[in-house]
């Protein structure tokens, strides 16, 4: 069977990807062993908790469903030890001689993406590193396309608009490294939230500075920035629905799914987010049409569709209905979940909905001997729901021209292999299967129990609001 545009492409190829043992450093090694023919694939592995890079990988397999086809593919893919938080990349001469003699393709998708990491090591991973390669993809004999995955949310101190396009970041990688080499970390961390500025973490801010140094450090090579937006389950591949862990917004709407949270702060806007397996797609096909070399790399907005934005209010409506038909019996208390933009009331909401509960559940389990982990818990949750509430209550719009002429741009076979068009996603059934996905994988929850998680739903719901009813009563006549 005659090959497409993209498979032909890769084929013979000698791939070099950083980030491999991410969620989409794990789907991008699966499409190419699955869909292409590339010769050799270095995957770049840190040790990481007593965990050799060669164990990782074995866990990479498994993950990204690439056990079964071991004996078939393993022998194309060669470990690369190294880590990006360390000059250089961490990587001995060998592997670097190596790497400059056989690598035709990088793509990069390495990165820290905790909102809250220390401005160092946010700095070193999401920067230097790219410098890094960069001088490492200098040196290669023959590369014909690199691609630098950055996030659509790396200039999110523009208001409105976004374009393909590079913006200036709040100080150039020269400044920002030689400025954290002359500091300690308490310096840093005291001075952080002034260098940041309008960017309201160490991430995105890090994410722009990273895209500066793309624009004056590689020009005239075959690279290209990918901007995608939230990074969600797979939509077809390895399986619908299939997720490589909870956390992010995934763990949120878990979260609101089994009873746990019940409000947040967001606006009724749109959310872009983005299948997995799609954004591997098009990292894929913009490494094709990065191979003629350009003053100006290419970008690419991948923010899902303007025809089929999803508004957050229908992604609370598809949830409450996904949550309804199919519940899980893990469960701990009724599922409702209530938005609202204004602080003082998310904070009243929290006290009475999240603390009050939690602090009754470790008053038992205190009288009973047990563990106290509720309040703990939930004041852990709210941090991190203070980390996003800028995302949540801001709203941007993105130009997606470059986007959408890639993808004219592809065959119809490659659409076929490739998809990354989302113009007819039906966002319904999309979260359906992430749903079922993650109780059965995740929860451990097989399907043949939804009859009794039904009953169980009822029965905590009752339980739950004549709890409620009899707090305010009590309430009502103390006051």
């Amino acid at each position: 069977m005659a090959l497409s545009q993209i498979q032909e492409f890769y084929k013979n190829q000698t791939v070099f990807i950083t980030g491999s043992t991410g969620l989409l450093g794990k789907l991008v090694l699966r499409k190419l062993l699955t869909s292409c023919e590339p010769k050799k694939i270095y995957l770049l592995i840190r040790q990481h908790k007593e965990k050799s890079p060669e164990e990782r990988l074995e866990i990479l397999l498994e993950r990204a469903d690439l056990r079964r086809d071991k004996s078939e593919f393993k022998e194309k893919i060669f470990v690369i030890e190294g880590d990006c938080g360390l000059p250089g990349l961490g990587i001995s001469q060998d592997d670097r001689d190596t790497l400059e003699n056989e690598t035709t393709c990088i793509i990069h998708i390495a990165a820290t993406i905790k909102f809250s990491e220390h401005l160092r090591m946010a700095a070193y991973v999401n920067v230097r590193a790219v410098q890094d390669l960069l001088h490492l993809a200098k040196q290669v004999r023959d590369l014909k396309a690199m691609v630098h995955v950055s996030t659509a949310y790396s200039n999110c101190n523009q208001k409105h608009l976004i374009k393909e396009q590079f913006y200036e970041p709040g100080m150039t990688a020269t400044e920002l490294l030689k400025m954290l080499e002359s500091m300690d970390d308490e310096t840093i961390t005291n001075i952080t939230p002034e260098l940041l500025g309008s960017w309201p973490n160490t991430y995105t801010f890090t994410k722009a500075v990273a895209e500066n140094v793309i624009k004056t450090e590689a020009q005239d090579m075959p690279i290209c920035i990918v901007r995608p937006g939230i990074v969600i389950g797979a939509f077809q591949e390895p399986a619908p629905g299939w997720q490589d862990g909870i956390q992010g917004i995934g763990a949120f709407l878990i979260g609101a799914y089994l009873g746990l949270i019940h409000c947040h702060l967001a606006d009724t806007k749109p959310i872009y987010l983005i299948p997995s397996d799609y954004t591997t797609n098009i990292i894929l096909s913009a490494a094709c049409h990065a191979t003629e070399k350009s003053s100006l790399p290419p970008i690419y907005n991948y923010t899902g569709s303007e025809k089929n934005l999803l508004a957050k209010t229908k992604l609370y409506e598809y949830g409450k209905v996904t949550a309804k038909l199919y519940p899980s019996v893990h469960a701990v208390n009724a599922c409702f979940l209530i938005s609202t933009t204004n602080k003082y009331y998310l904070k009243f909401l929290q006290f009475w909905l999240h603390l009050v509960p939690a602090y009754i559940v470790d008053l038992i389990c205190l009288c009973l001997g047990k563990k106290r982990r509720f309040v703990k818990m939930y004041q852990k949750l709210h941090k991190m729901c203070d980390e996003v509430e800028y995302f949540n209550v801001n709203f941007w719009k993105y130009e997606t021209r470059n986007s959408e002429m890639l993808w004219k741009a592809l065959t119809e076979k490659d659409r076929e292999l490739f998809p990354f068009n989302m113009d007819n996603l039906e966002w319904n059934s999309f979260f359906e299967i992430c749903v079922i996905y993650a109780r059965i994988h995740f929860l451990k929850d097989p399907m043949h129990t939804v009859p009794q998680a039904k009953r169980k739903r009822k029965c905590i719901t009752f339980l739950y609001y004549c709890i409620a009813f009899a707090l305010v009563c009590v309430l009502w006549r103390l006051f």
